[in-house]
């Protein structure tokens, strides 16, 4: 019996060391209500996307987003954190890179095979590409619109064809 309720004791002080129920709100933070965007691409889910609210008038802090899951659906969060977005008009804006898979291994010592190793290494880096039209990334071009409500806001957007814009090393070419 002492040694149960030594153990309670131990949990009451740990819970009270640590907390519970997750990352403390921002005094600022304002109401959150539920967000889902699914975006579609080539008629089917897009899994990986980031996704993210732009309100061009907004002077707040937050930043309100999410990645898409295997079914293209993204539950968005502010600040990574809190679930949910504040109330607003927004431009929804996507993206998805393409970033091919670089070896993890050591590179040579031999200078002739290292400067061949860095070579496939920067062929690769040049593989990067965004995968969606441009204007769905710039709040001023994207079709993409939501208003999120008390209610709460769900919305399908559909970013076309695959497209292939070079990345790099040095942003859109």
């Amino acid at each position: 019996m002492r040694k149960i309720a030594l153990l309670l004791l131990l949990g009451i002080a740990v819970q009270g060391v640590f907390g519970c129920g997750g990352p403390k709100k921002p005094s600022d933070l304002p109401e959150l209500y539920p967000c889902k965007i699914k975006v579609i691409q080539d008629g089917q889910p897009l899994e990986g996307a980031s996704v993210q609210l732009n309100d061009p008038a907004s002077t707040s802090r937050f930043v309100v987003g999410g990645v898409t899951n295997a079914e293209g659906v993204a539950e968005l969060k502010t600040d990574g954190k809190f679930k949910g977005a504040p109330a607003g008009k927004y431009k929804v804006l996507i993206s998805k890179i393409f970033v091919p898979e670089i070896p993890n291994e050591v590179p040579p010592e031999d200078p002739e095979a290292k400067k061949e190793y860095d070579k496939k290494i920067n062929e690769l880096n040049a593989q990067q590409a965004d995968t969606i039209d441009v204007k769905f990334k710039r709040p001023t071009q994207t079709p993409a619109e939501i208003e999120v409500t008390s209610s709460g806001a769900e919305a399908e957007f559909d970013v076309g064809a695959k497209v292939n814009i070079s990345v790099g090393s040095g942003g859109l070419h």
